[in-house]
């Protein structure tokens, strides 16, 4: 299934006739997966599923895990939701998608550190689609720091492996992780749906969900270059590394990124050494790819 499906699948249930909150079937489908806090399920059924934000024709696509947020509170909050995105009801798929893709603009005035951190992790990069302030550093003021978030929620894509809350992905349960195949083949169809330069998937788990994925569609990812090591970024002793891999889909093929290191705990707000780790993967990124041509 491409995102559109799935968003109007989801959104259908979701409505389920005008009785809010129906339970997303997929998400449903997914209990088990990972440890769930006690009494809940895996992941929000009722909650409305983040598939991405930002431009899906972007040069540059970041793929995350899924929205970390507690179950419960994701469930909860399916009105005040629907009413932030102005949304008329959950099968409202039109504003739906303007929300995802104008998400930067109307979350300007709100710092967040996440956010900033893929600003930093791009800062060095080149030929991204993404114009960050050429001034960008950790002591900037403010309003250049919410500028640059706003520019990089607009002008990259963004997905999520998963589009439902939970509170936090620590180990996928390995009889049930078979369950994530279709929804890496959504991200796949996506991504693959026009010409892209970069593309990085933020977390180390992704090497066993392709290798998951490989279990089904044998060779379809290749991991070239496996878990890069180094000691530390700049003057900072921290272990950092990522992976470079090929993917393969429908005929077609791209060189791509896994950035083991991006959610490492010990990077929440450190945005200096998030550009260290974010140019370190830049220029293994651009090796990778210069011998690919040759």
């Amino acid at each position: 299934m491409i995102i559109d499906e799935r968003i109007i699948k989801d959104l259908t249930e979701l409505y389920n006739d005008g009785a809010i909150p129906g339970d997303i079937q997929d998400a449903l489908h997914l209990d088990g997966l990972v440890r769930a806090e006690d009494g809940q399920r895996s992941f929000a059924t009722r909650a409305l599923p983040s598939y991405y934000i930002g431009n899906r024709k972007a040069k540059t696509v970041m793929v995350m895990l899924n929205p970390g947020q507690s179950v419960q509170q994701a469930n909860d909050e399916l009105m005040d939701e629907l009413n932030k995105r102005s949304m008329k009801n959950a099968k409202d798929i039109e504003n739906y998608h303007n929300w995802c893709i104008n998400y930067g603009h109307k979350d300007k005035e709100r710092q967040d550190n996440f956010d900033l951190k893929q600003a930093f992790f791009f800062h060095k990069w080149r030929g991204t689609g993404i114009a960050l302030p050429s001034d960008l550093n950790p002591d900037i003021d403010s309003k250049t720091k919410l500028d640059a978030k706003e520019i990089i929620l607009t002008q990259k894509l963004q997905l999520e492996l998963l589009p439902y809350a939970s509170r936090s992905i620590s180990n996928f349960n390995p009889k049930k992780i078979h369950l994530l195949v279709p929804f890496v083949e959504t991200l796949f169809e996506e991504i693959f749906s026009c010409e892209r330069k970069y593309v990085i998937f933020c977390s180390r788990k992704y090497h066993d969900i392709f290798n998951a994925y490989n279990a089904i569609h044998p060779n379809a990812i290749k991991f070239d270059k496996k878990y890069i090591k180094m000691g530390k970024i700049g003057d900072s002793k921290i272990s950092a590394s990522c992976s470079l891999i090929t993917i393969n889909f429908k005929n077609k093929s791209l060189k791509a990124i896994i950035a083991n290191t991006f959610p490492h705990q010990g990077l929440p707000n450190a945005y200096r050494l998030m550009e260290m780790y974010g140019n370190y993967c830049y220029k293994q990124y651009k090796k990778h790819l210069k011998e690919a041509r040759h």
